[in-house]
């Protein structure tokens, strides 16, 4: 009875490690999707050393002031350097355009909106607005002068979703119209998943002990 007793004692402990292993070292949480499309303004691909003024580009729905003349600049490495990859988007372009993209979101799940925002190198004067909803967030602002390259900085807000389809945006309206300024880079939205409380991760090793030991009592009745 004794040497059975430590057997069972050995095979519980061997199926509790079993259970963990995959919780604790073999489990990696899945990156989380970025609902931001063409978020890099990698498209269109242009030319090295190259811009272009476009009414529309890949992924972006496009407000202008006016209409009739209205372009959104994508750049490649002419009036600074990139954040993410070999493109981005200049939004002080003709027209002042609000670039926005209609996201599916859950009511009441938290997102992580991050995006990196630069002034352009010699223009003072560089005012980026940004919009989760009807949410207008702090603008922000940063000088250009004195600099040879671009300087970016990356912003991250946490925000709730309040209905099913969120429209992100960005512009630069709050600043005179020069044709200069106000760079915008590497946008992503991506839901922020909840870790499991200690609590929860205790009941399913119980629920796995339990389990494991009702097998072996069903064992050791059907040895009986």
């Amino acid at each position: 009875m004794i040497k059975f007793n430590q057997k069972i004692r050995t095979i519980l402990g061997t199926a509790l490690v079993s259970c963990l292993l995959p919780l604790t070292f073999n489990a990696k949480p899945a990156a989380a999707a970025n609902l931001v499309a063409n978020g890099s303004f990698e498209e269109p691909d242009i030319a090295t050393g190259s811009f272009i003024l476009l009414p529309s580009i890949p992924g972006w729905g496009v407000e202008y002031i006016n209409p009739s003349v209205g372009r959104i600049e994508i750049q490649n490495n002419v009036a600074g350097s990139p954040f993410d990859g070999n493109q981005f988007t200049e939004l002080d372009a003709i027209g002042q355009p609000r670039i926005f993209q209609d996201l599916q979101t859950i009511i009441g799940q938290t997102y992580n909106l991050q995006f990196a925002f630069s002034p352009r190198p010699g223009v003072p004067e560089n005012i980026l607005s940004v919009r989760w909803g009807d949410v207008l967030l702090d603008p922000i602002s940063a000088s250009g002068v004195g600099l040879l390259d671009t300087q970016w900085q990356v912003f991250t807000y946490e925000l709730m979703a309040t209905s099913a389809i969120t429209r992100l945006s960005f512009d630069n309206r709050l600043e005179a119209l020069n044709g200069l300024g106000t760079y915008l880079d590497a946008v992503s939205v991506t839901a922020i998943t909840p870790v499991p409380e200690p609590n929860a991760m205790l009941g399913i090793l119980f629920i796995s002990a339990v389990g494991t030991t009702s097998l072996l009592k069903r064992t050791k009745t059907a040895k009986a």
